[in-house]
């Protein structure tokens, strides 16, 4: 197990060294934000692992989605 959580770390490694070389703003909250972690793990919260900003609102873009389907619809 120890073993698979280290190419897992490194497979996390190699996306956010993706992210960075490639993006034209990267910035370090986008990957990983530590304030919010350190904030959740003093809570007491388990989810502190996921402490990044979302690049997307997923409502908004779920949305809008649905929104360019039936568009299409219409104009094909």
């Amino acid at each position: 197990m120890r073993i698979v959580d280290q190419y897992e770390g490194m497979a996390k490694q190699a996306m956010f060294n993706r992210y960075a070389q490639n993006s034209k703003r990267a910035k370090e909250k986008k990957m990983f934000d530590a304030q919010t972690a350190r904030k959740r793990v003093m809570n007491g919260t388990g989810d502190w692992k996921e402490s990044r900003e979302l690049k997307i609102n997923t409502d908004r873009y779920r949305a809008a989605q649905k929104a360019m389907k039936a568009y299409r619809m219409k104009g094909g």
